[in-house]
Order: structure tokens, then sequence, then C-alpha cells
């Protein structure tokens, strides 16, 4: 079987789609029959055509999901062949989305090998908080052997103990990396460092009252009511819940964290300087990242939640995500700049990450004309000195500002694609499950750095906000993005015009 997104000519009710579905079986020789599942259970759509049998001797097309603001269908051919007969509308293939993160948080598995003499013990270390010596579980730690021959990766168990799959009592000049989970501390790296198994590493406690992260140095919280009356769809991994994210509707995460990330960063409303960008902003979280072992999303579920954001009444939406695979920068995802462009035609402002591939050319959907691309920044001095977010530190400086550094993983405007605007997005603090915070680096960050700043600038604009939903809306709610701007010297091909202020 063979999964195709269906996008028709003309937006169309489910009686439409049958007939232009039933036209396509009629002319194409490759198809004998349209298939739904029985009972109508994908939408409101006439049950009049047959179920799909368990075993099927021919090649239909069974029809699957249909988004109903648009009319756009995730069908299926019941035997492999060729995409169906282009009749009233076209078939697209079925992408996957990963989310911008540039930490690899997502999917990473417990080696089962081992290296070393049999026998002997497994190298371990012990992970503790600096603050209360207390274990902490579900880091990820990744061992870099001498002269990066062998990467081990292990995660910490409820004592904090790591086991890696090496058999040694030390290792010398090893690179050892912590990502810390969201157990409210900041990570650990040391490029270069000689280690005994058992050694305790020590992690530093999130303390944002006493040192503010790049995002809150750059880009100070808003007042309480900053952003209010403005409407932001996450379209993510779900978001909290989180008792610093009380402006919330819709889906709940699905474990990953990161939609509770990119919302904290919008519209947390936590004190003594954890709030976010636009602490008043309403949240609505559309949940398409839903299975954490391998933090994918498919273009079709992307669409779909597009269309609800716009149908929900969202004045912004953030698409902290990019295409997984992308072998060309003209690449162009029809199923994705169809819903970003309806967007647009209802007045909805789409901001989305730039990528984390270093350096390389803007990510799709991000370079779509209709959306606004976000690349990332940092602020070394938010970093603590073994934070492991201290990977995202460049040499490419700021002017004048050289503690501002153009983060080593975010991607640049090259041509044909271009940047709009730069954001924090390197060791940014934000919400995370469980009422914790935890640092995360990304133009996954930096995106909804963005996307509040344009809520809390929209907020103040009442005369922008309540314009009709159409394209002059979009077009004046772009222009308010563009119009205070602070330039950070990295040059418009990776800062655009600059950072909001």
């Amino acid at each position: 079987m063979e999964e195709y997104v269906f996008i028709p000519d003309h937006r169309s009710s489910g009686e439409q789609l049958v007939a232009t579905l039933q036209a396509v079986v009629a002319i194409d020789t490759e198809l004998d029959f349209l298939a739904a599942p029985a009972g109508g259970a994908w939408g409101a759509l006439p049950v009049a055509v047959r179920p799909m049998a368990e075993e099927v001797m021919t090649r239909g097309l069974e029809i699957l999901e249909v988004v109903p603001q648009s009319g756009v269908a995730l069908v299926r051919t019941s035997i492999a062949g060729p995409a169906p007969a282009a009749v009233g509308g076209t078939f697209h293939p079925v992408v996957n989305y990963t989310m911008a993160v540039a930490d690899v948080r997502v999917g990473r598995l417990r080696l089962t090998g081992s290296l070393g003499p049999s026998g002997a013990e497994f190298f371990s270390i012990a992970l503790q908080s600096a603050r209360t010596d207390k274990p902490i579980g579900n880091a990820i730690a990744t061992l870099g052997l001498k002269n990066g021959s062998q990467q081990l990766t292990a995660v910490s168990d409820s004592a904090g103990i790591v086991r890696f799959g090496l058999r040694a009592k030390a290792v010398m000049d090893a690179m050892l990396a912590i990502e810390p989970g969201f157990a409210g501390h900041w990570g650990y790296l040391q490029r270069k460092a000689d280690l005994v198994s058992g050694s305790v590493i020590m992690l530093d406690p999130i303390d944002l009252a006493g040192s503010a992260d790049s995002l809150r140095h750059l880009l100070p919280p808003g007042p309480a009511g900053s952003g209010r009356g403005v409407v932001v769809g996450v379209v993510d991994s779900g978001v909290g819940p989180h008792n610093h994210l009380t402006n919330v509707e819709g889906d709940d995460d699905s474990s990953i964290g990161h939609g509770t990330h990119v919302a904290g960063i919008i519209a947390g409303n936590g004190g003594n300087g954890y709030a976010g960008v636009a602490p008043g902003a309403s949240i609505r979280s559309y949940r398409v990242f839903d299975d954490p072992a391998t933090g994918i999303a498919r273009n079709f579920e992307i669409h779909r939640a597009i269309e609800q954001a716009v149908d929900d009444g969202c004045h912004i939406i953030n698409l902290s995500l990019k295409a997984e695979r992308e072998a060309s920068p003209s690449h162009d995802d029809r199923v994705l700049s169809q819903a970003i462009e309806d967007a647009a035609e209802q007045g909805v402002l789409v901001v989305a990450a730039a990528g984390n591939d270093f350096r390389r050319f803007v990510a799709f959907p991000a370079r779509h004309r209709d959306a606004i691309a976000v690349s990332a920044l940092g602020w070394e001095p938010g970093l603590p000195a073994n934070a492991y977010d201290r990977w995202t530190v460049s040499s490419d400086r700021g002017d004048p500002d050289r503690d501002v550094f153009f983060a080593t993983f975010s991607n640049e405007g090259h041509a044909p694609t271009r940047i709009d605007l730069i954001g924090p997005g390197a060791g940014v603090v934000s919400t995370v499950p469980g009422d914790q915070y935890a640092p995360m680096s990304g133009t996954s960050m930096a995106c909804p750095a963005m996307t509040g700043a344009i809520a809390r600038i929209l907020s103040a604009n009442p005369a922008v906000l309540t314009m009709p939903p159409t394209r002059a809306r979009y077009q004046a709610m772009r222009q308010l993005a563009f119009a205070s701007l602070r330039k950070h010297g990295f040059g418009a091909i990776r800062e655009g015009g600059g950072m909001i202020i």
C-alpha cells in the first residue's frame, strides 16, 4: 500500500471530494474502486463508497482522512503502483518533518554492545545536582573516546548512574557531553577530560533569578499583560500541563517536551526572570509530534493543524519544525504550502524555524514566501562555564557586542532562500513537562522568541489586531514585525533584518 495527500483544485465539501475521487477511479486504468472506512469514522463524508476489504486483489483508492476546511485528503492505494491520475486535483507524497531543536533528545537508544576486555567492569559516572547533591536521572550522556574513534551514549538511571558500553577503569582525553533532561539543571560539556570510572559530575542548577540566559538578556520578558488579546497557535508535540502555562488550550504534550518549551518561550508566566516574551498571549496547542521514539510528524497532520488553527482564530502560528530530508533549496511541499497560503489569505502570520543544518540553506517550510524565517544567535555570558549548550558557541561574533554569537547550528539564507529575522536560540531556558525548566538550543527556540515578540507588538496595535481576517491583515502584521529591529552585525544572509526589540 502507498499513501498520498490529495489536494483538490478547489476547496471541496465531502460530497464534492467523493465525486472527484470517483472521477479519478473512472479515468485511471490502474484503479478499480474507491473505498472508505466503514461507518465514515474519518469525517462527515457520505458513505457512498464501499469499505476496503482485508484482502484486496484489485487496486483501489481508499480515503483515510479529510481536512474539512480545505478538502485535502489522506488516501492510500491498496496495491503499490504509480500515483493515481490527476483529475480535479493533484496527488502528493507524504513527507516527514522533525522538530528544529539542535539537541538530540528524541530517538536515542541505549548501547546494546560493549567495547573492551570481556569480564571487566563497565565504565560509569554519577550525575548529581551541584545544589542538593541529589542524583539526576534520565539525562543523556555521550562519551567520545580519544581521537574521536568511538562515541558511546547512555542514559542515567534513577540513582544518577550512567553505565557506558565500555569495559575500562579510566579514559583519557575523552569528550563528555551531558544533556540534562527535565530536572531543572544545565547540562555539562568537557571537550578533553581524564576520567576514572565512578567519577561524580556535578550539574549546575538553573537560576534565572540570579543570572539571565540568552533569551532574557537579549529580549527581556514583557509585563504580565504583554501580548493580551493575541492567540498563538503552536503546532508541535503538544503543550503542558505546566503551572506556569496557565493560558493554554488544546492538546497536552506527548512527553517529548519540545512543544511545552516552545510555548513557555512565547507566553510562560513564571516569576523571578522565568517569564516568556509575551506572558499575556493565549496559546492554542495542536499536537502533531505524537511519538517520542521517532519525533516525526507528517505533512498531512501539519496541514490539518494549520487549517484548524486558522479556523480557531489564531493570529500567529509557530512552526518550530523542518522537513526531515532536503536535497534542494528549491524543494516545495505543496501540502504545507497550501496551508501556509490559506493562512495568509485569512490574515494569519506563520513564523518558522530556519533549521539547524550548520550553515546550510533555509529549511522548508521557513523559506516559503508567506512565512517568516528565523535564524539563531546566543549570548555567551548566559551559559555557565561547563554548560552542555556551550557547543553552540561560535567564533562568529556580533558587532558591537562581542558576547553575542551566531549559533554554530543555525542555517543561513543562501540563495534562493532567505532569513527574515534572528532570535535567541542557544541555551534558552523554558518550561518542560513536570512543572520543570530546562535549557534547549535550536532555531526551534529562536522561532518562538520572535513569535512572542510579534505577539507583543500586535497586542499594542489593536487597529491591526482587529482588522478583518484577510491578506491585508497578514500584510499589516508582517509590516509591524519588521518595523523595529536591531542588527547584530552578522549580515543579511545570517540575520535578515535583525531581531525584534
